[in-house]
C-alpha cells in the first residue's frame, strides 16, 4: 500500500510564527520588575506552608513516641523513664522524657511527625522559616532536645574575610607575590 502525503507549502518551510511565539514571551519579561536579590545580605521570606526546621517544646511533650513511631527513616530518637510522682496527694505514674534527638541529615520534612504529635498546641512543629541548614561537617546536622528547643536561626553570613588578596593565576602558572 502506497501511502501518498500532501505536498509541503512553501510558508511550512519559511514560516516565523514559531519563532515569533518564543520572542513574544522574551519581550514580555524584558520590561518586568527583576526579583533577582542579594543572596547572603537579603533573605526572601519562606511561604507560610513551607517546611523548615524543626522546633520543640519539652513543656509540651507527653513522651507518647508517636512523632517517631510515624517518621518512616525513623531518624527520631525518644528515650523514656517512668517516675513516681505525688499529685494531688495521690501517687502517679509519670513518663519522664530523657532523650530527644533527630538527625536532620536524613530527614526529608515531610511533617509527619509534626502530624502524629497528639497534644495541642504540637509538641513539635516544622513551620520555622529556616531553610539554611548547610554545614562544612555532618555531625552538625544532629540535633539534641536542647538545640532543637532553643533553635532560633542559623548564624547570619558576616562576608568574606578579607585578610588577604586571592592568588592570581596567568596562562596555568600561579603567581607568588614577592
Amino acid at each position: 500500500m502506497l501511502v501518498e502525503y500532501p505536498k509541503p507549502k512553501w510558508t511550512d518551510r519559511f514560516l516565523l510564527l514559531d519563532m515569533f511565539e518564543g520572542l513574544k514571551t522574551t519581550l514580555r519579561e524584558l520590561f518586568k520588575p527583576k526579583v533577582t536579590i542579594r543572596y547572603p545580605e537579603e533573605r526572601l521570606e519562606p511561604a507560610n506552608r513551607f517546611r523548615g526546621m524543626f522546633k520543640f517544646s519539652f513543656d509540651r511533650c507527653i513522651a507518647c513516641k508517636l512523632c517517631a513511631a510515624a517518621c518512616p527513616i525513623d531518624i527520631i530518637y525518644i528515650d523514656v523513664h517512668d517516675e513516681q510522682r505525688e499529685v494531688d496527694g495521690k501517687m502517679k505514674k509519670l513518663k519522664v522524657l530523657d532523650r530527644y534527638d533527630i538527625d536532620v541529615k536524613r530527614c526529608m520534612f515531610c511533617s509527619l511527625c509534626e502530624e502524629a504529635c497528639p497534644t495541642k498546641p504540637k509538641s513539635i512543629w516544622l513551620t520555622t522559616k529556616t531553610y539554611e541548614l548547610a554545614t562544612y561537617d555532618r555531625n552538625d546536622l544532629y540535633f539534641n532536645m536542647q538545640e532543637l528547643e532553643y533553635w532560633d536561626d542559623r548564624p547570619r553570613y558576616a562576608g568574606l574575610p578579607e585578610s588577604e588578596p586571592a592568588a592570581q593565576v596567568d596562562a596555568g602558572r600561579k603567581q607568588i607575590p614577592s
